[in-house]
């Protein structure tokens, strides 16, 4: 009897670890964003605030809010002495608040991958079609 339940117990801990597993993390935007800021990147962990851009047109913050919402989340390696990201990305609030992402822009058909500035090992992908919208988001600034 007591091999059978600890044989449960054991099964059952092992289908929750696996559970958690599979979830897959998600990025959120904390409230309704008035406008995105958008500069070169210097390196991670800081946010460059000579922005290039600020955008502030709702249909391309509505489509900018769905792909943040749809980039699935992964751990990445990330030598932020050696390698930068190619954007940083100031997203404002109506409530006043802020967020700073950094964006590593793909190449045509290919992913992107977005992060929170300070969070650089918890990396968002997003998808070729998304980094292809981003492409031409940012060439039309």
């Amino acid at each position: 009897m007591k091999k059978i339940l600890l044989l449960l117990l054991l099964s059952f801990c092992a289908l929750l670890l696996f559970a958690c597993q599979s979830q897959e993390e998600k990025m959120t935007l904390i409230d309704n964003v008035s406008s995105i800021s958008i500069s070169k990147s210097d390196a991670y962990g800081g946010l460059n605030e000579n922005y290039f851009t600020t955008i502030d047109e709702d249909a391309i913050i509505s489509r900018f809010e769905e792909i943040v919402k749809n980039a699935e989340g992964r751990k990445q390696k990330v030598d932020v002495d050696k390698e930068k990201p190619d954007y940083d990305i100031l997203v404002r609030y109506k409530n006043g608040e802020t967020h700073g992402l950094h964006l590593v822009l793909g190449n045509t058909g290919e992913k992107s991958r977005i992060m929170y500035i300070g969070h650089e090992l918890n990396g968002f992908d997003i998808s070729p079609k998304d980094t292809n919208y981003l492409r031409d988001m940012l060439e039309g600034q």
